[in-house]
């Protein structure tokens, strides 16, 4: 007869190989991640109560300074005219076409700027067929009381 002796192991995790991955983990996020800044021209938003995010995570950011400037997706309009405007707006369409079908465009156009400079964006918008348009804000701020 043999001596069956149970020997017990006992537990334990080890953390060596968790913390390899967590690790791992953490470096492929730094890498990844995108540190561009949105917008090339300064503008100051309007104030409204609404909020202006589109659903998806890819659209064109049109951005319109106070004097009439135009840049599409950081990239500066050459010609601020109608036709150029679609023009640039069509190629930003193809590059991102691959990624979401309809596109949503968020308009952040300065307080001050004109009416037509947002006017032309929106019909830039319609002659290459894109139709969810949003105009970016700020919130209100609230006077403090003292």
């Amino acid at each position: 007869m043999r001596n069956h002796r149970a020997s017990r192991r006992e537990a334990s995790v080890e953390l060596t190989p968790l913390i390899d991955v967590v690790f791992l983990l953490l470096i492929f996020f730094m890498v990844s991640t995108s540190f561009v800044q949105d917008q090339a021209l300064n503008v100051a938003l309007p104030q409204a109560n609404g909020d202006a995010r589109p659903a998806q995570e890819v659209y064109i950011n049109i951005v319109v300074g106070r004097d009439g400037t135009y840049a599409i997706d950081g990239n500066s309009a050459v010609d601020g005219s109608l036709s150029g405007l679609s023009t640039q707006l069509r190629k930003v369409v193809r590059a991102k076409s691959q990624q979401s079908e309809n596109l949503p465009v968020v308009i952040s156009a300065d307080a001050n700027t004109t009416h037509q400079a947002v006017v032309r964006v929106m019909d830039a918008c319609a002659q290459v067929g894109l139709s969810e348009i949003s105009l970016a804000t700020q919130p209100i701020s609230k006077p403090s009381k003292e």
